[in-house]
């Protein structure tokens, strides 16, 4: 027999642990990655399409939330994570493929050049940026983009998370565009449900027209 009490408790600590758990991320994003949050480079990423349905700032901020998630989950099982180095990374991977399309000629030369000039904006951004941090971003591209292999846990970590967030990024678009497959599907199905209402009332219509006809011939 089914415990809706117990089910109920359970559920709302889930609840509980993931609010907790998206507060410490943010936390941790505020207090190592303040520089970049402050730039004016990270405005202009949420200004900027980014893997066509999203915005280079909500596809950075996704990684960075994941790969400090990632970063959480490898602690618990006692393996040493440099979060710092994995926010900066995160927060500075795709800074330099701000202005793409004056930047670069094509996308086969954005993919391949765009890490090396996130690490000149992260160097600008964070004088004392470490080698560890800057070889994170020009390798996060990796396996695309002829990037060579993270060199660091820290890289795998945000290389991971990159490919991860290109997918939701694509699913479910942007907060501020209102793109997406999710919300593209869902408006779909509203003009759809409203097609369906209008041809609904033509039918209708016409049975009518159709029914007074009728009558109109039977009454000559």
């Amino acid at each position: 027999m089914r415990n809706l009490w117990y089910e109920s408790t359970m559920h709302r600590q889930i609840r509980d642990k993931r609010s907790d758990r998206k507060r410490r991320i943010g936390k941790d994003i505020d207090r190592y990655g303040k520089d970049v949050l402050a730039s004016d480079e990270l405005k202009q990423a949420f200004e900027q399409t980014h893997h066509t349905w999203s915005t280079v700032g909500e596809h950075t901020l996704r990684v960075a939330a994941s790969s400090v998630m990632i970063s959480y989950a490898l602690r618990k099982l006692n393996i040493k994570v440099n979060i710092p180095a994995v926010i900066i990374g995160a927060l500075c991977h795709d800074l330099g493929i701000l202005g793409r399309d004056t930047k670069f000629e094509n996308n086969k030369e954005c993919s391949r050049e765009h890490p090396g000039e996130s690490v000149k904006v992260a160097r600008e951004l964070i004088p004392d940026l470490t080698e560890h941090s800057a070889d994170i971003i020009e390798r996060h591209m990796w396996p695309a983009g002829q990037s060579k292999a993270p060199n660091s846990l820290e890289g795998v970590i945000v290389s991971a998370a990159d490919k991860y967030s290109a997918v939701k990024d694509i699913v479910k678009g942007s907060d501020v565009k209102h793109t997406g497959v999710k919300n593209v599907a869902h408006d779909q199905a509203a003009w759809l449900r409203e097609q369906s209402r209008t041809q609904t009332e033509k039918v209708r219509e016409f049975s009518r027209e159709l029914q007074e006809k009728v009558r109109d011939q039977i009454n000559k």
